[in-house]
């Protein structure tokens, strides 16, 4: 699965926080990954079944958030044997697992100065994830781009996005998508 053409078919990847907003979300035809922020193994099934009326997009769940999932390689082995197409998290060693059985990753960073930016830029450099999510998405425009000079990796904005201006701001910067939970935002069609 190409993540960089997954994300080309749409800008706006909702984040879901709650089950409730799931058929609200897969009702939006442009949509083709969804990240789940929370939950727990209880409520995988339903998310599963869910999923299988739509197999054309792509599931992943931020396995830091779900409980009782283990977090480790027999919790990431458990999510892609029920047919989970890939994890986000802030684990590299996660993301290695996720990887090694040829899962989508998503390495979430938070950018928060300029330690934990080079920080970044060592943690993607050892992984090599299919995807950055750097948090906040309204980093300054020059976090983006020392990522890109490292890596041709998507980088997506995650985190603190209010309005339509500050989704275009975060795409201006160069970020190739944004995740959001914040409904009103999911309905924008940036392509």
């Amino acid at each position: 699965m190409d993540f960089k053409k997954l994300l080309s078919k749409s800008r706006i990847v909702p984040a879901i926080k709650r089950l409730d907003d799931l058929p609200e979300v897969l009702k939006i035809p442009w949509f083709s990954v969804v990240v789940i922020l929370g939950g727990d193994i209880n409520t995988l099934e339903e998310v599963l079944s869910i999923r299988n009326k739509f197999p054309e997009k792509a599931f992943l769940i931020h396995i830091d958030l779900v409980e009782g999932i283990g977090k480790d390689e027999a919790g990431v082995r458990f999510l892609k044997k029920i047919g989970l197409q890939g994890i986000v998290s802030v684990k590299s060693q996660l993301l290695q697992y996720a990887k090694s059985h040829q899962m989508l990753t998503v390495q979430r960073l938070f950018i928060v100065d300029s330690e934990a930016l080079q920080t970044g830029l060592k943690v993607i450099k050892k992984v090599t994830p299919d995807a950055i999510e750097v948090l906040p998405a309204t980093v300054p425009k020059f976090v983006i781009d020392e990522f890109q000079k490292v890596t041709d990796l998507s980088i997506i904005g995650g985190g603190l996005l209010k309005t339509e201006e500050d989704v275009r701001a975060t795409l201006a910067n160069g970020a190739a998508a944004v995740t959001t939970s914040r409904r009103i935002l999911w309905n924008l069609r940036l392509t």
